[in-house]
C-alpha cells in the first residue's frame, strides 16, 4: 500500500477539477453528504476492477445520486448494526458502573471499551464495506462472521490500512489549526476524507483480492 499515492492520484485524472470540487462542496451538506459516502464506495470498486483513473465522475448527477446516496445510507446502517453489541453493552457497563460509584474511572473504563470495541469491529466492517463497494449486495455486510473470517486471513493489510487513516486523520485535523483558513478547510474534510481514505481503502482491497489468488 502507497500513501502518498492516495493523494497524488487526484491530479492524473484530467477531470479531477470538476470531480474534487463537487465532492467537496456535497461533503459539507449534512445528510446530503452521504451521497460522497456512496461515491467512495465507487471509488472503490472501480480501484478493485482495475480502471487506470478510478475517481469516479459526476455526470448525469441526477440518476447517480440516489444510488449513490442510498448506498451511503446502507453504509450508515450497517456501521450502526456492528455497533448494537457495544449498546447493549455500555447499558449494562453503565448500570454496574453507577453502582458501583467509581466517578471519573467510570468514564475511563467507558471511553476504553468504546475505542477498543470501535478499533476491533472496524475489521469486519471495512472488510463488508470493500464487498458491498463491487456488488451493491446489503447482506455482505450482513455475513458478519465471514467478514471476521477474512479480516483474521488480512490482519496485516487492514492494521496498515488503519495505520495509514489514522496518519491522514491527523493531518487533516491539524488543518483546522492553520490561521484563518483553517476553519473553512475543516469544512470540506468529509469530501477530502473520501477522496483520501476511499483510495486507500482500494488499495487495501486489491491487497486482499490478491492473497486470496495466490492462496487459490
Amino acid at each position: 500500500m502507497d500513501i502518498v499515492r492516495a493523494f497524488t492520484y487526484i491530479t492524473d485524472d484530467e477531470e479531477w477539477q470538476s470531480k474534487v470540487p463537487i465532492t467537496l462542496i456535497l461533503g459539507i451538506i449534512p445528510i446530503i453528504n452521504l451521497v460522497v459516502i456512496g461515491w467512495m464506495l465507487d471509488l472503490i470498486r472501480n480501484m478493485i476492477d482495475g480502471a487506470e483513473k478510478p475517481m469516479p465522475d459526476w455526470q448525469n448527477l441526477g440518476e447517480n445520486f440516489v444510488e449513490r446516496w442510498t448506498a451511503g445510507l446502507m453504509t450508515g446502517i450497517a456501521a450502526l448494526i456492528y455497533m448494537i453489541p457495544s449498546i447493549v453493552i455500555l447499558m449494562v457497563l453503565g448500570v454496574l458502573l453507577a453502582a458501583l460509584r467509581l466517578g471519573f474511572l467510570s468514564i475511563l473504563i467507558t471511553g476504553v471499551f468504546m475505542g477498543v470495541y470501535a478499533a476491533v469491529i472496524w475489521m469486519p466492517l471495512s472488510i463488508g464495506m470493500m464487498r458491498y463497494a463491487r456488488t451493491r449486495d446489503f447482506n455482505h455486510y450482513l455475513q458478519i462472521g465471514r467478514n471476521i473470517a477474512l479480516a483474521r486471513e488480512n490482519l496485516a493489510t487492514l492494521i496498515t490500512l488503519a495505520a495509514f487513516i489514522l496518519v491522514v486523520s491527523i493531518l487533516f485535523s491539524l488543518v483546522s489549526y492553520i490561521p484563518c483558513i483553517g476553519w473553512l478547510l475543516s469544512l470540506v474534510m468529509v469530501g477530502v476524507t473520501a477522496i483520501v481514505a476511499g483510495h486507500l481503502t482500494g488499495q487495501a482491497a486489491l491487497e486482499i483480492a490478491r492473497n486470496r489468488q495466490g492462496q487459490a
